[in-house]
């Protein structure tokens, strides 16, 4: 399996709390392959899974077609399942190449936020910085006008070469974001003429 591989002494974790690695050196890492699914809503472990390597993408469990994100290496996700009544995990996690994942199960961070009690003040900013997010996802649906959806999306999403994440074609992104194909052209080349995105040889550069 080719790639960039994620090294988990660098997860936000163990930031100022490098020997808490010791403690996680028996959690598992699971092997996925291309098309596999990661996490499903109704069948999850209640672990906190980290991308040591490979690409994934977050589908919704209504709409196959709709990717909610795409991320790789040292992405983190699971929280959702974790410290709480709820057994279920919000979306579907799906390999869109081969790959490895790390699980880190509720049991061993529990123990984890005993010993270290540095790893629990990361976690709880992991988590914080989560809400903010979602808060903003919040301003832009109550803003729900289709160029403040396709830029956010685009922000969040494009890759460094500027590229949409993968087997994202414009069909699927019209129907990630709930809009028809003509909305979807019209908004991109809106965000054009507003010099918010800079479209060239198939990329799309988001100006932040």
């Amino acid at each position: 399996m080719a790639g960039k591989v994620f090294d988990p002494a660098e997860l936000f974790l163990f930031d100022g709390a490098a020997e808490a690695l010791d403690d996680v050196r028996q959690a598992e890492t699971a092997i996925y392959a291309r098309g596999e699914l990661i996490y499903d809503g109704a069948d999850c472990p209640r672990a906190l899974g980290v991308l040591l390597r490979g690409r994934a993408e977050a589908v919704s469990p209504e709409r196959e077609g709709a990717v909610l994100s795409a991320f790789g290496p040292g992405a983190v996700f699971g929280a959702a399942a974790l410290f709480g009544m709820e057994q279920s995990y919000v979306s579907r996690i799906r390999a869109v190449t081969d790959c490895a994942v790390l699980f880190l199960p509720e049991e061993m961070l529990e123990q984890l936020f005993l010993r270290h009690p540095r790893t629990a003040v990361n976690y709880i900013a992991f988590l914080s910085s989560r809400v903010r997010l979602l808060n903003g996802k919040i301003a832009v649906l109550e803003h729900s006008d289709a160029e403040s959806r396709l830029y956010r999306y685009l922000a969040e999403n494009c890759g460094e070469d500027g590229r949409l994440p993968g087997r994202m074609t414009m069909t699927r992104l019209a129907a990630t974001l709930n809009m028809g194909r003509t909305s979807l052209y019209r908004a991109l080349e809106n965000l054009t003429k507003k010099n918010l995105i800079v479209r060239k040889d198939g990329k799309m550069e988001v100006v932040r």
